[in-house]
């Protein structure tokens, strides 16, 4: 990747321009912003992060883990550094354990053809959410993403005076932590030319502020099913093993349906091994110490009970085989797709579904994988396109 397209997007995300912290010496370059920085503030980290707001900025971006307590001399200087302060930032931390610049450079450029594209929108229209009601509708005020600027504050009195628009919300749950912002939450619509729809609008995505920054965090549960869709098309979630097949909505009960079957066959057309997966849209994340972790559900979810219980089911009964090669012919999997890039680890919700949760462990002891995986919305309003990007597998949060 081009070092000066680099710079640009790490200054972008800093809002200033790196900080040089020494002067004289030998130098070397920084991992995040390729600045050049004298290489005894990078000796002890090994990880050639030249400043805490480097640090910060690429914690936040690639959701590596960091200790919580350190013993660099370096780090500890500039932590107490005037110019390398950043406010409100957790102070101790230290950056152990990076990927290599290669790594770093395929997951910075948005640009770069190989980015794990999971969904593309090419209709979206910026507009201020004013309400949710009846679970599946939503009214907003539609802005003119051309003209509007996208930092923009639209008061109340200004969205009272425009006209009004009843949209489809496509989400079942109560929405918990993304609402916060009503009146006027900026959201993305996609709009249907269909005569036949009620509704023309669908609301895809919300901005929400998690404390630090903005987030555009997905609300489109069955959005989810079509990315992971891509994504097992495309090969991507390699946790899942090798598989020459995908088939969706498998019905495999008398009511019930697996989201997907991936099948691996003999060369003789034979089946060798079923996975059956499930799919979960994650959009809430509760806060800790040191990270943001994904929850799933946001409130009691009887269905979401129903699926967890009838996949442990369905791999129980089929693998009380009569033999070892055929109790191998089976296994499962649920996707933990979290709609939102500003998550370090994902779990099921005690707090809001505590059968489901112990469901899920349940689950795990019998075999089946709990798989989080994280995306970013990126929309461009000046285009009124967007796309989905994959960012890659998060661990599971477990308890004490």
């Amino acid at each position: 990747m081009d070092i000066n397209i680099q710079r640009i997007f790490c200054r972008q995300l800093v809002s200033s321009n790196p900080v040089t912290v020494f002067r004289s010496g030998d130098y070397e370059e920084c991992l995040w912003c390729r600045e050049r920085h004298h290489q005894d503030a990078t000796t002890h980290a090994k990880a050639r992060l030249c400043c805490v707001r480097c640090s910060d900025h690429y914690q936040q971006r690639f959701k590596y883990p960091i200790p919580k307590k350190t013993d660099c001399k370096v780090e500890n200087y500039l932590l107490r550094s005037h110019a390398c302060r950043t406010e409100g930032r957790r102070r101790g931390t230290h950056p152990f354990q990076v990927p290599v610049l290669s790594a770093l450079k395929e997951r910075v450029s948005h640009a770069s053809s190989d980015a794990k594209i999971l969904l593309q929108y090419s209709n979206l229209v910026p507009a201020r959410l004013i309400r949710r009601y009846k679970r599946f509708l939503a009214d907003v005020v539609l802005l003119d993403g051309a003209t509007k600027d996208k930092n923009e504050v639209v008061d109340n009195e200004e969205a009272e005076a425009d006209e009004v628009v009843t949209v489809y919300c496509p989400n079942t749950g109560p929405m918990v932590g993304l609402l916060d912002g009503l009146p006027n939450a900026r959201v993305q619509l996609s709009k249907s030319d269909d005569p036949k729809r009620k509704y023309a609008y669908t609301l895809e995505m919300i901005q929400i502020h998690n404390g630090e920054k903005n987030v555009w965090v997905g609300v489109h549960s069955t959005s989810a099913n079509r990315m992971v869709e891509q994504a097992l098309a495309s090969r991507w979630f390699t946790e899942l093993g090798d598989y020459d097949s995908v088939r969706r909505e498998v019905k495999f009960a008398k009511n019930s349906r697996v989201d997907f079957v991936l099948t691996t066959s003999h060369a003789d057309g034979t089946i060798a091994h079923e996975k059956y997966v499930e799919v979960k849209s994650v959009t809430l994340a509760l806060p800790g110490d040191t990270s943001r972790c994904a929850v799933f559900p946001d409130t009691v979810s009887t269905r979401a009970q129903k699926h967890v219980t009838e996949l442990t089911e369905l791999l129980s009964t089929k693998t009380t085989a009569k033999t070892e090669e055929e109790a191998a012919k089976v296994s499962g999997a649920i996707i933990f797709l979290v709609q939102r890039d500003d998550c370090n680890t994902f779990a099921p919700s005690i707090q809001h579904d505590k059968k489901f949760a112990e469901l899920c462990a349940v689950a795990a002891k019998s075999g089946i994988q709990l798989l989080g995986y994280s995306c970013a919305l990126e929309p461009d309003e000046v285009k009124s396109s967007g796309v989905v990007r994959l960012l890659g597998p998060l661990p599971l949060q477990t308890r004490d």
